[in-house]
């Protein structure tokens, strides 16, 4: 199963209609090609009575490809820091909450550029990377183009006491340490891919 945060509303592609069909609301469509499925993507857009799009096709990975070909991918990767005293690093960029990330350079390992971008958007030192939380993936415009970014999230720890520094040429505002318990400033205005990540994060449920 595929999971994309498509216009603030989701399109799972899956590839057991029952099962889907029985436990979930929303619209479903069996895939038959890629022309049909950029139609029914401009059609979901407009109809604003559906919150989910499921996709259904025996071959869940190449329906998802010719999803993917309708689209510019951009890869990009990114990380959940956990500190000691349980709290997190939260980034605020353009008036929204968010984890730090940013893009792969070329030939770029997600690993190496997750660590890069929490240095490089927060100003912190001495990460230690843990594990692979969750892959995201989010639709958006740029310039006329319809992206498609693919986000490898990381967990990563951090057991010193630095002071984040935003990166202000990125649009970052504001870089800190947040309690878990006080994430409800966050949740209240963040994107739906980072509220994914904080609860496979475990951060909350």
């Amino acid at each position: 199963m595929y999971k994309v945060f498509y216009n603030e509303r989701t399109v799972f592609f899956i590839d057991d209609f029952q099962k889907y069909f029985e436990n979930n609301e929303g619209l479903f469509y069996k895939f038959t090609d890629r022309v049909q499925l950029s139609y029914l993507l401009e059609l979901f857009t407009g109809v604003r009575g559906f919150r989910n799009l499921y996709i259904y096709h025996e071959d869940v990975d190449y329906c998802f490809t010719e999803f993917c070909s309708l689209f510019t991918l951009v890869e990009a990767a990114g990380g959940l820091v956990k500190a000691p005293d349980n709290k997190i690093l939260v980034i605020n960029r353009r008036g929204y909450w968010d984890l730090p990330k940013g893009k792969l350079e070329l030939q770029e390992k997600p690993e190496n550029g997750a660590l890069r971008e929490v240095e490089e958007e927060c100003g912190i030192q001495n990460l230690q990377l843990s594990h692979l939380i969750e892959t995201t993936y989010h639709t958006y415009i740029l310039k006329d183009k319809n992206i498609l970014k693919k986000t490898h999230w990381f967990e990563m720890r951090h057991n010193g006491n630095e002071v984040p520094t935003p990166q202000t040429d990125e649009e970052i505002t504001e870089a800190k340490w947040l309690s878990i318990s006080n994430l409800g400033e966050v949740t209240k205005n963040t994107y739906p891919s980072i509220i994914e990540v904080l609860k496979k994060g475990k951060v909350f449920k």
